[in-house]
């Protein structure tokens, strides 16, 4: 019997080694994952505005939140307003998941004290299928445009998931961006974007730099044409810069650029449906093997051609795959005239 007590206490002894084992292993790793934060976003500001924001306006326990983390900041009001942007995310389909590319940032970002919103609604002499195509090959884009306009923009992809790109004006606007979102909850794809991006401007006498989340929303019209509505938030880092971006002003001038770049693509747009096809054909840039076979699709979508988000992927594949049989392709072979006559 004493055996059996000794045997009893043992196991009684290691099942409580490992329950605090385990307990002791909990917080190291919930300090490895908000150390790990704290690395991706850079101070521990952002990852309160991260883990405070998503508690409190949806009621998420962010992975590497600390209870601390999750306290809401004093002077910032949790209303329906503040919180707004969080339930347009998830309407949209953008979910709070550490796996999804930019999760953290774009969170982080809508938890902060001072944001402001611009709102900018017109449209584009462009049909679904044309739009969608531009988006599609967006360095061809910008290309397109500088051909008929003797400008500057410039549009790269710097990955090659096509969803990471930086882009310029070629004045006074410049940025890095991230293709977050290509429809609303798998609804209309092309037509229902979420950008989020690091931007830099010169607006009057202040060269500005920071963040924001872009939603663009366009529908196709009668008559070939694109209505759109985009909207900008943007998270400026102390209070003069805040109010700064607040001002009547200041809101005149960013219309104002962001005008001057859909009245580039209109003009362009303009002068190609016209007819005018000499800039397009007289580019060195546009004559480029590479480009060449974007014109050719590009003539055909403009002509009815149906084109879906993702075609270009897709035509590059087939066309590579086509390429490859071609040179496989084993050559017929024709005995001689001579050794035929021979054998009669």
């Amino acid at each position: 019997m004493k055996i059996l007590g000794y045997i009893a206490k043992s196991l009684i002894v290691v099942l409580l080694c490992g329950v605090f084992a385990f307990a002791a292993d909990a917080p190291a790793t919930d300090t490895l994952a908000r150390h790990n934060l704290v690395k991706r976003l850079q101070n521990e500001d952002d990852v309160r505005s991260l883990c405070s924001g998503l508690k409190t306006c949806m009621d998420i326990d962010y992975p590497g939140c600390s209870v601390g983390d999750k306290h809401p900041w004093p002077k910032v009001k949790y209303n329906e307003e503040f919180c707004k942007p969080y339930k347009e995310l998830e309407k949209r389909g953008y979910k709070v998941d550490p796996k999804v590319p930019m999760v953290p940032e774009i969170y982080a970002r809508l938890g902060r004290q001072y944001r402001v919103e611009y709102v900018y609604a017109g449209t584009l002499p462009l049909d679904e299928n044309v739009i969608k195509f531009l988006f599609d090959n967006m360095p061809f884009t910008a290309q397109l445009i500088n051909a008929y306009l003797d400008e500057n923009y410039v549009l790269e992809y710097t990955h090659p998931n096509r969803r990471f790109f930086s882009g310029s004006n070629g004045r006074s606007l410049s940025g890095e961006f991230y293709w977050a979102l290509q429809d609303s909850a798998g609804q209309k794809l092309g037509m229902r974007d979420l950008f989020f991006g690091y931007g830099h401007a010169k607006i009057l006498k202040w060269a500005l730099h920071g963040t924001a989340i872009a939603y663009l929303d366009m529908d196709p019209m009668p008559g070939k044409i694109i209505k759109y509505k985009l909207t900008a938030i943007v998270f400026p880092g102390n209070s003069v810069l805040n109010s700064i971006m607040q001002m009547k002003v200041f809101r005149s001038v960013v219309n104002t650029k962001i005008e001057q770049i859909v009245n580039d693509i209109k003009k362009a747009s303009g002068m190609y449906f016209s007819g005018n096809k000499e800039p397009m054909l007289k580019s060195a840039t546009l004559k480029s093997e590479e480009n060449v076979q974007y014109v050719l699709d590009f003539e055909e979508v403009v002509n009815g051609a149906h084109w879906e988000l993702g075609d270009f992927e897709r035509l590059q594949k087939a066309r590579k795959q086509k390429r490859e049989q071609d040179m496989q392709a084993v050559p017929i072979m024709v005995k001689d005239l001579q050794v035929i006559k021979e054998k009669k």
